[in-house]
């Protein structure tokens, strides 16, 4: 048996060994050549053969049908690959290497992990690959590098077959562009809207063009919501810049047909358009997100502000993003929902309230400690076990690395003995020349190369594995220290908890709006500072702020009604000129309490104050009713968000 595999063990221990066979195709209509039929009775004939009837059972079947090689995550793979975790198979059997993945990186990270780590036995039904052979390493490194070069000559092959597509009139390419999907097969394929995608190309450049974001902050925000490229990769500044450079916003998709001149020795090249639907409708909004995009920035902009942006649902169908409105510095959530074409009534909802009460329902998620060190088990998976085999790995490759430096000279002196007695015989005398010296020694280099490049890949496994479980225990060791206490948690860590729970806000009603403008700054210090603001205070209190809050030059209003009208223009969120004193103006009551205000005497005050009771400052408007859902398999919850005012009552209605 080969190095990694305890197969033979398992078969002794339970008299038959389960095998899983993994068979996949890249379009689901793909019955010919290599199909599905082919590839399972060719899994099951190698079987027969090497194992024997009777000696083995398959405990699935596994089956991706019209899922590409490309592809990081597929259905029955991650099944497949659960129970391997789970110690339910002895023996994997594809019909070939290609149908793991397509790219040498893909195979090797996936065969390293059931060899190495599950010992389990992988074997190919075409015999080229099996994990009991000694040379199962130098095999595995071969076909990988043959399977990724199999697919670029098959794409170059396709190449020939477009010129009868487009002559027929059927689309030319095997996938549109982003935000286009193909309605029908071959010459009646017509390209049409992806929602999920035309949502995705609009949410990005509302960050782009409306919020500043920049491409690379865009496409990490994008990922934060758990959004996906269409090969289900990670969104970078780069993939997602391309995406939204495509002309097929212009409302058209161009190809690009090589030619060849009769005298074979120029080509031409021959264009062809075919239009598309846009994706976004508005040419001005196009135009808007080209030039953001183009646009130089050195300042990084911080991704800490509106965290719900694309998790916040809107009643109408759209999403809200956040942002600031240009008459007040308080954030905003704006719905998007006119913009992608929807018919939208949403009004806007103040960050500050809105956020204040979607972390409180957060927080009631994460009272049950056990659960949440549960939930986020299951989402590190076998992370750990992962990352503990990539670190023997590492240490049997340094080990390997360092043997090949040091005995590279004995090597090379040993590899060329052996060269001269086969070539020129024993005793011929010393014949061999400098280009044979140096091509041991470039065999030689290349196994070293070559143990580098796996020492190079391990690594970047581990660092990815370790930097998971950090972010992890940093979100498990703050629950269970500060419990549902948000204010604890950095804005990076609140990125990380999001995603883990996979929070999804819905707003299921409609709220009261208030007006906007200028914001009030002692408002705003209440409400940030969650300072309450009394009722009518007795002669003792007015005696404890009495000497902290100055007079004024011109005592015209009495200091103690000034002092009351201020409170009450406070709990009620009356505007400044609806406050009457005696003896003067509201504005003279403005300009008073903003010296007490920027002075820190208005603060004091409060602080004299703190245990006579009060109310909070009313909200920026009522918030609608929202349901704030945990989205993860392993514990979904669903509440509902307040009705009311922080100061009154919470409803007791269905929301």
């Amino acid at each position: 048996m080969g190095k990694g595999t305890v197969m033979r063990g398992r078969r002794t221990a339970r008299g038959v060994i389960r095998v899983a066979i993994y068979l996949r195709v890249s379009t689901a209509k793909q019955v010919e050549g290599y199909g599905l039929g082919a590839q399972e009775k060719q899994c099951k004939a190698w079987l027969n053969y090497k194992l024997g009837p009777g000696k083995y059972k398959i405990h699935k079947i596994y089956v991706d049908s019209g899922e590409s090689g490309k592809k990081d995550s597929r259905p029955d793979l991650d099944e497949m690959t659960e129970a391997i975790e789970k110690g339910l198979i002895d023996l994997v059997v594809f019909g070939k290497l290609d149908r793991i993945g397509r790219t040498m990186e893909d195979i090797h990270l996936w065969v390293f992990n059931a060899t190495k780590h599950h010992k389990i036995r992988v074997a190919t039904a075409d015999g080229r690959l099996d994990s009991d052979d000694e040379l199962f390493g130098i095999m595995l490194s071969l076909l990988s590098y043959m399977a990724e070069l199999e697919h670029t000559l098959i794409l170059e092959r396709t190449t020939g077959g477009r010129d009868q597509k487009l002559a027929a009139g059927g689309w030319p390419l095997g996938q549109p562009p982003y935000g286009v999907t193909l309605s029908g097969t071959g010459s009646k394929a017509i390209p049409v809207l992806c929602e999920d995608e035309v949502h995705v190309i609009n949410l990005a450049a509302n960050l782009i063009v409306d919020l500043g974001y920049s491409r690379d902050e865009a496409a990490e925000h994008l990922n934060s919501l758990g959004i996906r490229t269409r090969k289900g990769l990670p969104w970078t500044g780069t993939n997602l810049a391309k995406r939204l450079n495509s002309t097929a916003l212009d409302g058209y998709v161009e190809f690009r047909i090589e030619r060849t001149t009769e005298d074979d020795e120029e080509e031409a090249f021959e264009v062809f358009r075919i239009e598309v639907p846009r994706p976004i409708s508005d040419p001005k909004r196009v135009e808007s997100l080209r030039k953001a995009l183009n646009r130089r920035s050195f300042k990084k902009k911080s991704l800490n502000h509106y965290l719900f942006t694309g998790r916040l649902h809107a009643l109408c169908g759209g999403y809200y993003t956040g942002g600031k409105s240009a008459e007040s510095p308080i954030g905003y959530y704006r719905c998007m929902g006119k913009r992608l074409g929807l018919k939208c009534e949403c009004a806007e909802l103040p960050a500050p309230d809105v956020e204040k009460a979607i972390w409180a329902e957060v927080e009631a998620l994460l009272s049950d400690v056990d659960k949440f060190r549960a939930l986020t088990a299951k989402w590190l998976g076998v992370i750990p076990e992962r990352a503990e085999t990539y670190r023997a790995r590492l240490t049997e490759l340094e080990a390997q690395i360092e043997k090949k430096k040091a005995s590279r000279k004995g090597q090379l002196l040993q590899k060329l003995t052996q060269l001269f007695e086969d070539e020129l015989g024993e005793g011929a005398g010393d014949e061999i020349d400098e280009e044979t010296i140096r091509e041991v020694k470039q065999a030689l280099q290349a196994k070293e190369n070559e143990l580098t490049a796996e020492h190079d890949r391990v690594a970047r496994w581990l660092r990815e594995a370790e930097d998971q479980q950090q972010r992890a225990d940093e979100i498990i060791a703050l629950v269970e220290e500060q419990a549902t206490e948000m204010d604890s948690f950095t804005p990076a860590q609140r990125r990380d908890l999001l995603e883990l729970l996979e929070i999804r806000v819905q707003v299921v009603g409609k709220g009261q709006p208030r007006r906007k403008g200028i914001a009030d700054p002692l408002t705003e210090w209440h409400r940030e500072t969650d300072a309450l603001v009394p009722f009518k205070i007795s002669d003792e209190e007015w005696g404890r702020v009495d000497a902290l809050l100055p007079d004024s030059r011109q005592n015209w209003t009495p200091k103690r009604e000034m002092f009351d009208a201020i409170t009450w223009k406070l709990r009620t969120a009356a505007r400044w000129s609806d406050v009457k004193v005696s003896g003067n103006s509201w504005s003279a009551v403005r300009r008073r309490v903003e010296a007490w205000r920027t002075s820190g005497a208005w603060q004091a005050a409060m602080e004299a104050l703190k245990g006579s009771g009060g109310v909070p400052v009313p909200p920026l408007m009522v918030l609608p009713p929202m349901e704030v859902t945990s989205g993860t398999r392993a514990w979904s919850t669903r509440r509902r968000g307040p009705c009311s005012t922080p100061s009154g009552p919470r409803s007791s209605g269905p929301c």
